[in-house]
C-alpha cells in the first residue's frame, strides 16, 4: 500500500501540464510550445551545536528542500535529519520527508497531495507515515507575503516498537487534514514563516507546528531561527505528548 501511495503522488508531480490552448499554439507556431525546462528552487540549511562540562553534547540539524513548478503544477521535496549525542550515547535520532504537489484551477484554487514519512528512534514508532488529498485555497498572495489554506481526507499507517495494549504493532486510520502556511516578508531581507497542520482520526490527533524567521547574511546565505513542536493525544507508553525543538542554522538559498 505504501508504495502505491508513493507511486501516485510521484506520477502526479511528474506529469507534465499542457493546456488545450497551448497544444493549439504549438500547432500553429512550434516556437510557442512549452518549454520541458521547469523552473527549480530550493534552500539547504545546517547547524551544529556542542557543549562540554558536566555534560558532553552535540547535535546536527540538516534540512533540504527542492521545489519545482511547470505550468499549473508545483511539486516540492522537503527532508529533514535531527541527531542528537550525550556524553557518547545516542538521545535524539529522527528523520522526516515530506513530497507535495499542488496543482492551480485559478488564481485562488488549488488541488493538493501530500506524502509524509517520518522516522524517529525515539518515539515508539519504527516509522509513521500520512498521505492525504485536499482542496487548497490561496488567501493571500503579493509581494508582502502568501496565506494558504487546505483541507481534505487522507490515510495514517504506523508501526510501532511494541505491541500496543491490544496486541497489535500496526495502527491504521482514516483521517482529516488541514493546514496552513504563511509567509510574512518582514523587508526585502527578512521573512517570518509558520506552518501548522493537524491529522485527526478516531484514535489518534496529531499536532505540528513549525516556525522560523529567516534574515539574509551575504548573497544566498542566510541565517535562520526555527521553533517546532509536534503535540500527540495518544503515544507509546513511556514517551511525551508534547516534542519541541529550538534550532539556528546557516541556509543557502539557490
Amino acid at each position: 500500500m505504501k508504495h502505491l501511495l508513493l507511486l501516485s503522488v510521484l506520477a502526479l508531480a511528474t506529469a507534465p501540464a499542457y493546456s488545450e490552448e497551448n497544444t493549439k499554439d504549438a500547432a500553429q507556431d512550434p516556437s510557442a510550445a512549452p518549454s520541458s525546462a521547469a523552473d527549480w528552487s530550493g534552500s539547504a540549511e545546517l547547524g551544529f551545536i556542542e557543549t562540554n562540562g558536566n555534560s558532553d553534547t552535540q547535535s546536527l540539524n540538516g534540512k533540504f528542500n527542492l521545489s519545482r513548478e511547470m505550468g499549473a503544477l508545483k511539486t516540492s521535496l522537503k527532508t529533514e535529519a535531527l541527531t542528537s549525542k550525550e556524553n557518547g550515547n545516542a538521545s535524539k535520532e529522527k528523520y522526516t520527508s515530506t513530497l507535495k504537489a499542488d496543482y492551480s484551477l485559478d488564481e485562488y484554487d488549488y488541488l493538493t497531495s501530500t506524502l509524509n514519512y517520518e522516522d524517529d528512534r525515539f518515539s515508539g514508532y519504527e516509522y509513521q507515515y500520512t498521505f492525504a488529498l485536499g482542496y487548497g485555497y490561496r488567501a493571500w498572495n503579493d509581494e508582502d507575503g502568501k496565506l494558504d489554506l487546505e483541507i481534505g481526507p487522507g490515510y495514517r499507517h504506523n508501526v510501532l516498537d511494541q505491541r500496543n495494549e491490544e496486541g497489535r504493532k500496526v495502527e491504521d486510520e482514516a483521517v482529516g487534514r488541514a493546514a496552513l502556511n504563511l509567509q510574512v516578508n518582514l523587508s526585502s531581507n527578512a521573512k517570518f514563516t509558520e506552518v501548522i497542520t493537524i491529522e485527526g482520526g478516531d484514535a489518534n490527533v496529531i499536532y505540528k507546528s513549525d516556525m522560523g524567521l529567516e534574515s539574509a547574511l551575504i548573497g544566498a546565505l542566510a541565517m535562520k531561527i526555527n521553533y517546532q513542536v509536534k503535540y500527540t493525544e495518544e503515544v507509546p507508553e513511556d514517551t511525551e505528548n508534547t516534542e519541541s525543538q529550538v534550532a539556528v542554522t546557516l541556509v543557502y538559498n539557490f
